[in-house]
């Protein structure tokens, strides 16, 4: 007798990769994060440049937008690098075991990509050439990295989130892994770290050819 393998079964045995993207569900739940993220990005970039209160490099120490300070030192922008892409993490963990995160997770990595896009601004306007090569050598590569992490962390937690509503609505839906959601989760933390060492390294350079 052929055995045949339900969809869901199926759809799950190609998601045990934390970087690999497959299924109709998580792709759905790719593009909705990422024009979440990307209208979060244009919407903290029009504030910025509207807001005097971002004109200057006053908001660069908040660690909510994790925009680090190459006067500070090295130790000081990878804390900040790492403080805030493990809170995001820890956020989105939360969130993915709620039946709420499935509105919660979108919104918070809106306001994630507002924050990348105040970053982006406030080095653009604080010295002119001065800050883009600060933008583009101390920010955006780190930022950028941290939100492709996020992003991939913030699908995992949009699936099981919904998932667990779906349980909690009907007994016959797909049953929830929760070892692998915290695999997942510690997977992304291995790398958060990675990042901030990695994204902390041009300091170093910006104290040489910037100073």
């Amino acid at each position: 007798m052929k055995y045949v393998v339900p969809s869901h079964m199926d759809t799950d045995s190609k998601q045990d990769s934390f970087f690999v993207v497959n299924g109709l569900v998580k792709k759905r739940a790719v593009i909705l994060l990422s024009l979440s993220l990307l209208a979060g990005v244009a919407c903290g970039a029009i504030l910025s440049t509207c807001a005097k209160a971002f004109q200057d490099k006053s908001v660069l120490p908040l660690l909510f937008s994790g925009i680090p300070v190459p006067e500070y030192g090295i130790f000081s922008c990878f804390s900040t690098l790492l403080l805030n892409t493990l809170l995001c993490l820890m956020i989105l963990f939360l969130c993915g075991l709620t039946v709420f995160g499935v509105f919660a997770v979108p919104a918070f990595v809106f306001l994630k990509g507002v924050a990348v896009g105040i970053g982006v601004i406030s080095f653009l306007s604080a010295n002119g050439y001065h800050g883009l090569a600060e933008c583009v050598l101390l920010y955006t590569p780190a930022a950028a990295a941290a939100s492709v992490l996020l992003l991939l962390f913030a699908v995992q937690a949009l699936v099981f989130s919904e998932r667990l509503a779906k349980k909690s609505l009907s007994s016959k839906s797909d049953t929830l892994n929760f070892k692998k959601f915290c695999y997942d989760f510690l997977t992304a933390l291995v790398f958060a770290v990675a990042l901030a060492l990695v994204g902390s390294l041009p300091v170093a350079l910006y104290s040489v050819f910037l100073p």
